[in-house]
């Protein structure tokens, strides 16, 4: 399995890589798609991808042909963009979660 990496920002921070295979992970590949991961989407649409460079040189034409096919979006880019926007918020609430438990571990040490 090749690696395909993107990348997301999180308000107020600097851009961060991101494997695909995480971003759009069997729980998005099932609810939006025909495939259960992001892999064999790319199987799907007949891609030859076996580096980063391949993935990056697919006819952005291509890859919306196949995204209309076997999705419930309209473009590669709207894919993406609904991919990233789960990814972030769920970093979101990671982070949130990870500074309670920050708070609570700082507040017992205080008692």
């Amino acid at each position: 399995m090749v690696q395909i990496t993107g990348y997301y920002q999180l308000p107020g921070q600097m851009s961060q890589p991101v494997d695909f295979a995480v971003m759009f992970d069997k729980s998005f590949m099932r609810r939006y798609t025909r495939y259960r991961s992001f892999e064999k989407f790319l199987a799907g649409g007949h891609f030859v991808i076996k580096t980063q460079s391949d993935f990056e040189a697919l006819p952005e034409s291509q890859m919306d042909e196949h995204v209309r096919r076997t999705t419930q979006f309209p473009s590669w880019t709207a894919m993406l963009d609904t991919a990233t926007d789960i990814y972030a918020r769920r970093q979101m609430l990671s982070n949130k979660v990870a500074a309670v438990n920050d708070d609570r571990q700082g507040e017992s040490g205080n008692a």
